[in-house]
């Protein structure tokens, strides 16, 4: 997408949410699983409508709703199970170098109990989240725009001046596809 005077930017007040996501790395690789499927739904819909939209400016509400999803799961997450969070964080950081899990079965299993117990809300099974899923949102998928590059191009060049000098050479530039070592 390329950017002209005539776009209209969105202001900072537009872009500005309640609360922003912030998160070490090993934190949000403990509660990451549980976060997804908490706000299965919203990350859906935006994902969906920025890809419909191929504007990030059309979805700044469905951002703001699943940063302010996030936001909340983190907050009720804090409130019943915040020792068991932070013994799994404390063990992702300190167990590798990579932060990998493998070392942290123990802890995963006391926060997997605390948030069943609290949240009512199991972890994922392992590649849930790289299976198919079909998503039906309720609002409608926007109108196809199709452009006729051929009836616009054949347009530009009926508008051009009858001394307009045309290249004739433009075979050299393709001849690359035809053969490379003759070029």
């Amino acid at each position: 997408m390329s950017l002209t005077k005539d776009t209209h930017l969105p202001s900072d007040e537009e872009l500005t949410v309640p609360q922003e996501i912030v998160l070490s790395t090993p934190w949000l690789k403990s509660v990451a699983p549980y976060m997804a499927k908490h706000c299965e739904k919203e990350a859906n819909e935006f994902m969906l409508r920025r890809k419909e939209s191929e504007d990030p400016r059309a979805v700044l509400k469905e951002g703001a709703a699943l940063t302010a999803c996030g936001v909340n799961f983190l907050q009720s997450l804090k409130r019943s199970c915040l020792p068991q969070t932070q013994k799994l964080a404390e063990c992702v950081d300190q167990g590798s170098a990579k932060l990998y899990m493998s070392k942290c079965h123990d802890d995963q299993k006391e926060l997997d109990a605390c948030v069943e117990a609290n949240l009512n809300l199991t972890r994922p099974k392992l590649g849930y989240f790289s299976k198919l899923h079909v998503y039906d949102s309720a609002t409608p998928a926007p109108e196809v725009k199709l452009r006729d590059y051929k009836a616009e191009a054949a347009k530009v060049l009926n508008e051009l001046p009858a001394e307009y000098h045309l290249r004739k050479d433009y075979r050299k530039y393709n001849d690359w596809r035809y053969n490379i070592t003759e070029s």
